[in-house]
C-alpha cells in the first residue's frame, strides 16, 4: 500500500531540479526513470504527482536529497558555473556525458556544504583564503602572487620521484591553504571523458573546492589544477577542458588565455626556465629540464615557444614526433589503485582529514563518516585512515 501514497511535492522544485541542477533533457531523465516522458511532464506542472517510491528514484537521479522537493518554491543559491569548454559536436549532443558532468558538479557543491558543516561541528573557523589576482595584471605578477600564496617549495617538489608523488604533492600544496581538492567521482558510472571536462572549480569563499578529471595523466592533472587556482583566484566558478598545449589559442575566451599562461608561469617560471636551457644541448637537456619542473617534456617545448626561444615549427615538429612515438609504443597501463584510494581521492585529504577529526571528537558517528565519504562501507574506513594520517 505505501508504494502508491502519493508525494506531496512542489511541482515548481521538481522542474527546477531537473532543469537547473542537473541539468537534463526531460526525455533524457524520463528514459532514466523508465516512465513515459509525458508522465514526467505532468508531475512537473502539477497536473499528477509521483508516489514515494518514485520520487526517490527521482532523488537518486537527479542527486539530490528527498527533502529538496517540498520546498515551497526552487532554492536561489545553486549557482551555475561559467562554461570555458570547447566541445567536439558529437561530446556537444551527448545527454550521457552531461548528465554525468552535472552529477559530479552537485557532487562537489554538497561536499563544500558538508564540510561547512564539519566545520561547524568542530566549533572551528574555516581557513580564510587571501589571494585575489585581476585578470588584467601581468601574468608574471599574478603567478607570484600564487606562488607566494602557496608558500612553494621546489625542493620539496623535487624529492617526487614520479607524476603521481608530483601530483600529490601540488594537491598537499593547494589544500593546506583551505581550497578542497577532489577528483571526479568515485562511481564508475559518473566517470565523464577528458573531451567534457578536465576540471571545473567552485570559487566561493571560504573552502572553494577544485575537481580534477580522474581520467587524465598526473602532469595533466596539475597543470589543470593550477589553471582552476587561477578561476578561483579570480573569484570564478567555471569548467574548461583546455589542455596545456593551447594555452596561447586566439579562438579561446580571454579569460582562460590569462588563466592559462599564469598556471603555465607557476608551474615553469620564466626566469628559472631560460636560466636552465641552452638551446644548442635543448634535445640533449630536455629530460633532466623536464623532470626539474615536473612536467611533461612538451610543456617545457610550449613554454619556450610562449617565450619565443623556439619557433612555432620547430614546436610542432617536435610535437609531431612525440605523437608518432607514442602511438607506435605499447600502452603502458597503470594498475587502477585501490577502492579506499579512489575514494579519498574523490573527497580530498583537506575533507576526509576533518570528517575523521570529527568523528574523533564524536561529532559525527562512524556511519555518518562513512556517509560523507561518497556513501562508502565502513570496511573502507580504517585504510583511508591510515593514507591521511601517517
Amino acid at each position: 500500500m505505501a508504494k502508491s501514497v502519493k508525494a506531496l511535492i512542489t511541482p515548481e522544485v521538481l522542474k527546477w531540479a531537473r532543469e537547473r541542477r542537473i541539468k537534463v533533457e526531460i526525455e533524457y531523465a524520463a528514459k532514466k526513470l523508465k516512465i513515459d516522458p509525458e508522465r514526467l511532464e505532468a508531475w512537473e506542472n502539477g497536473t499528477e504527482r509521483p508516489t514515494i517510491v518514485q520520487l526517490k528514484n527521482i532523488a537518486k537521479l537527479y542527486k539530490t536529497h528527498i527533502s529538496i522537493f517540498y520546498l515551497p518554491e526552487p532554492p536561489t543559491d545553486f549557482r551555475p558555473l561559467t562554461d570555458y569548454r570547447v566541445l567536439p559536436k558529437h561530446l556537444a549532443a551527448d545527454e550521457d556525458q552531461i548528465y554525468r558532468l552535472n552529477a559530479n558538479i552537485v557532487e562537489a557543491f554538497e561536499r563544500r556544504e558538508t564540510l561547512i558543516e564539519l566545520y561547524e561541528l568542530l566549533e572551528e573557523p574555516p581557513p580564510e583564503i587571501m589571494l585575489d589576482v585581476d585578470r588584467h595584471e601581468d601574468p608574471r605578477r599574478a603567478a607570484q602572487k600564487i606562488t607566494e600564496f602557496l608558500e612553494f617549495n621546489r625542493t620539496q617538489l623535487q624529492k617526487a620521484n614520479d607524476p603521481y608523488a608530483a601530483l600529490k604533492f601540488w594537491k598537499q600544496t593547494v589544500e593546506a591553504k583551505g581550497i578542497l581538492v577532489c577528483q571526479t567521482s568515485v562511481n564508475t558510472h559518473l566517470s565523464v571523458e577528458l573531451g567534457t571536462v578536465r576540471g571545473f572549480c567552485i570559487a566561493q569563499k571560504p573552502l572553494p573546492v577544485i575537481v580534477l578529471n580522474s581520467k587524465d595523466k598526473p602532469y595533466g592533472r596539475i597543470f589543470t589544477l593550477i589553471h582552476e587556482l587561477v578561476h578561483v583566484a579570480l573569484g570564478e566558478s567555471v569548467m574548461q577542458n583546455v589542455e596545456f598545449r593551447k594555452v596561447g589559442r586566439h579562438d579561446l575566451d580571454p579569460v582562460e588565455v590569462f588563466c592559462n599562461g599564469v598556471a603555465g608561469e607557476v608551474l615553469v617560471p620564466q626566469n628559472e626556465l631560460l636560466e636552465m636551457v641552452k638551446l644548442q644541448t635543448l634535445e640533449k637537456d630536455l629530460p633532466k629540464i623536464s623532470k626539474y619542473f615536473h612536467v611533461s617534456p612538451e610543456v617545457i617545448m610550449r613554454r619556450l615557444e610562449i617565450l619565443k626561444k623556439i619557433s612555432p615549427r620547430k614546436y610542432q615538429t617536435y610535437r609531431n614526433s612525440q605523437l608518432k612515438k607514442n602511438k607506435n609504443a605499447p600502452k603502458q597501463e597503470r594498475g587502477r589503485p585501490p577502492y579506499s584510494n579512489r575514494l579519498l581521492n574523490a573527497s580530498g585529504e583537506h575533507f576526509a582529514r576533518t570528517a575523521f577529526t570529527a568523528y574523533y571528537e564524536q561529532k559525527i558517528t562512524r556511519a555518518e563518516l562513512a556517509a560523507v565519504l561518497s556513501n562508502s562501507n565502513t570496511k573502507h574506513l580504517a585504510k583511508i585512515e591510515s593514507a591521511i594520517f601517517v
